[in-house]
């Protein structure tokens, strides 16, 4: 297909910075999903490379041939908008089939296209029915043929399930990652939704008041977020407040005696994940142990989540196996972090991987 290439791009409106020189280099065949809170400039972002704003600094380039001046129904791209944006009075067939003849495609070809762009989707079938008589779903799916059936290098997709309900969005991202690799079309994904983008995605750009914070693959974003911001985005995590000295780092009344070596007298933030908090193992001992107050006990099928407060410290969750329920005694559990890290500055952070020892204070 193609590689997208975004180079110092960005936009200002009057004083508003909407987006501050991102990079981004979307490789032949991947999907790539920028990931952030409204307003940070991921859909202006998406809307430059689509052509609908134009950039006030930095170029677009596709396989190395820059589009920035190119108009957008002229650009080897295709967009699918958080709304269905389909004609009410064309049915299913006509929707589809209005880029195809807008370019001039002859009737066969264009029946041909549709019929395989409808199969595609799962909507063989529907050619005859007009947008009101479809659900969300069946009208995004429509959108998402609409868009597959001009062949674009690259496909861009705006938040294109946000107003759907739960189990839909899941089944429809399931869907259109299978019709992605079967196609194998570039594809720039944006979204808010945290989960989307961990199960879509090859790489997951993090935007924050117009900038990158970090670009990954979700396994890393997850695991090693680089700044606190995306820490506390991205999933749920535990993030304590503490101090360095000499004997490691303490959180309230209690020590974590491994610091990642992190100088001393340093303030710092240390960051668990909920399922990084393990019961204790019978026979160690209470003072190589974090005991929680456990106030609010949620069964999630297949795993138990737990909020608490760590003594002295702050509100605490915890992701449990259902098997470790008796593991909660009289509301109050003794657990173990195998895994947490520190943030001292804007740097990475500290990873410290072996069980640390905890002393209670």
């Amino acid at each position: 297909m193609a590689k997208l290439t975004i180079d110092t791009l960005t936009k200002h409106f009057g004083s508003v910075v909407a987006v501050d020189r991102i990079n981004i280099e979307v490789e032949d065949g991947e999907f790539v999903c920028i990931l952030g809170p409204s307003g940070c400039g991921k859909s202006t972002a998406l809307r430059m490379i689509a052509g609908f704003e134009h950039p006030t600094e930095g170029d677009i380039r596709i396989d190395d041939s820059s589009i920035v001046a190119i108009p957008p129904n002229k650009r080897p791209t295709a967009m699918v908008f958080q709304k269905y944006t389909l004609w009410p009075h064309m049915t299913v067939y006509e929707n589809i089939a209005f880029g195809l003849k807008l370019r001039g495609t002859a009737d066969a070809t264009v029946r041909r296209t549709v019929e395989e762009g409808l199969e595609l989707v799962g909507l063989s079938g529907y050619e005859k029915r007009y947008p009101s008589q479809l659900s969300g779903g069946q009208q995004q799916r429509v959108a998402l043929a609409r868009a597959i059936v001009l062949e674009p290098k690259i496909l861009l997709l705006d938040e294109p399930f946000s107003s759907l309900d739960a189990l839909l969005r899941v089944r429809l991202r399931e869907e259109l990652k299978r019709i992605q690799r079967r196609l194998g079309i570039t594809t720039l994904f944006v979204t808010h939704d945290q989960e989307e983008a961990l199960s879509l995605s090859d790489r997951i750009a993090v935007m924050r008041e117009g900038q990158i914070e970090q670009l990954a693959d979700p396994s890393t974003v997850y695991a090693r977020p680089r700044s606190l911001f995306v820490a506390d985005f991205i999933g749920d995590m535990n993030l304590f407040e503490a101090t360095t000295d000499a004997e490691g780092i303490r959180l309230g009344s209690s020590l974590l005696r491994d610091s990642g070596g992190v100088e001393v007298d340093r303030k710092v933030t240390v960051a668990v994940r909920p399922e990084e908090l393990v019961p204790a193992a019978t026979g160690v001992p209470p003072e190589e142990t974090w005991e929680i107050a456990v106030e609010q006990t949620m069964d999630l099928g297949h795993y138990l989540k737990l909020l608490g407060e760590l003594t002295g410290v702050g509100p605490v969750k915890i992701y449990l196996p259902k098997s470790a329920h008796a593991n909660v005694v009289k509301g109050r559990v003794r657990v173990t972090p195998t895994r947490y890290l520190i943030y001292s500055n804007a740097d990475a952070p500290v990873e410290v991987v072996k069980r640390p020892h905890v002393v209670a204070r």
